[in-house]
């Protein structure tokens, strides 16, 4: 870009007529046939009037671009002024009252929430952080209410040794999974799991997990609650649940322990692992009624994997 450094404004139109531009005018005259010295004064008063028009362009296009820098520098050093001054109030204002920093966001007049829920066990938003696996009773109404009691009992100041990377560290009580606490996935019921499912999808979003872990997640339970295994009753949900639990479980395996591959597409409800796992629910009712006894849990049950 041309940068000007004189006002096109000031300038004067030179004497095309002098003895100084005699050789100018035979030039601009070369191929004229018939050309004459008043010609050439003319062609070459209009080709600077030209130039001077645009150099009057740029120049304009120059002064305002001048001037936004200015006022862009001038709108900086107002803001860096502004927050060294706001930084001084804020530690002087600190130095007078040391503990207002810690005053909570009190609100006059805002109302009670609705419903209160509780959130779910440290231990259970411990793993979700790792990204690791974590059962989804710890995300049901019933799992969050013992959550709260157990954590209310165990206090942070408690600490017990504990294996990390081969080094004994000292950690806090309420990071470990309350024994005989958690339900195993595979013995959820179906109302258990669509609450806990929700509850649980909120938190991975809370807990900042990758886009495509997320969308994997979302799609995964949308096509296991919505699928037409769910009309074929009672077993029907059997096979789902304990699909959701051992699959469930094999990704977040793979996610810590990737195969060469690349880890399975968990948002796909898979046809033949669903076959394999409905034939188990039928042997295990079929043995149940043969020996005279009711289902028992799933868990307890031999994986397939």
């Amino acid at each position: 870009m041309v940068t000007l450094t004189v006002d096109p404004n000031t300038e004067v139109i030179p004497d095309f007529t002098t003895e100084d531009f005699r050789f100018t005018r035979e030039a601009v005259l070369v191929g004229r046939e018939g050309g004459t010295n008043e010609l050439a004064v003319e062609i070459l008063t209009n080709a600077w009037n030209a130039g001077l028009e645009r150099r009057k362009i740029i120049w304009e296009e120059e002064r305002e671009e001048r001037e936004a820098n200015r006022g862009r520098e001038d709108r900086r050093v107002t803001r860096e002024r502004a927050a060294d001054e706001e930084t001084l109030q804020t530690r002087q204002s600190r130095a007078q009252s040391p503990r207002s920093s810690d005053a909570p966001n009190l609100v006059a007049g805002k109302p009670v929430p609705e419903a209160i829920e509780y959130p779910p066990a440290r231990f259970a938003i411990k793993k979700l952080v790792e990204r690791e696996y974590i059962e989804l009773s710890y995300f049901t109404p019933e799992g969050r209410e013992e959550a709260v009691r157990s954590e209310s009992v165990a206090s942070q100041e408690i600490f017990t040794l504990a294996k990390d990377d081969d080094v004994l560290a000292l950690k806090p009580v309420v990071n470990f999974r309350a024994k005989g606490k958690a339900a195993q996935d595979e013995d959820l019921t179906w109302e258990q799991l669509c609450v806990a499912s929700t509850n649980f999808l909120e938190h991975i979003v809370i807990e900042k997990w990758p886009v495509n872990m997320i969308e994997a997640m979302h799609a995964f339970f949308f096509h296991l609650t919505n699928h037409k295994l769910r009309n074929e009753g009672a077993d029907g949900i059997k096979v789902l649940i304990l699909y959701q639990a051992r699959v469930r479980r094999e990704w977040h395996r793979q996610i810590k322990n990737p195969p060469r591959d690349g880890i399975f597409d968990i948002s796909i409800i898979d046809d033949r692992a669903l076959r394999t796992l409905k034939d188990q629910v039928y042997d295990a009712k079929r043995s149940a009624l043969l020996a005279g006894k009711q289902d028992e849990p799933l868990s307890r049950r031999p994986r397939a994997d």
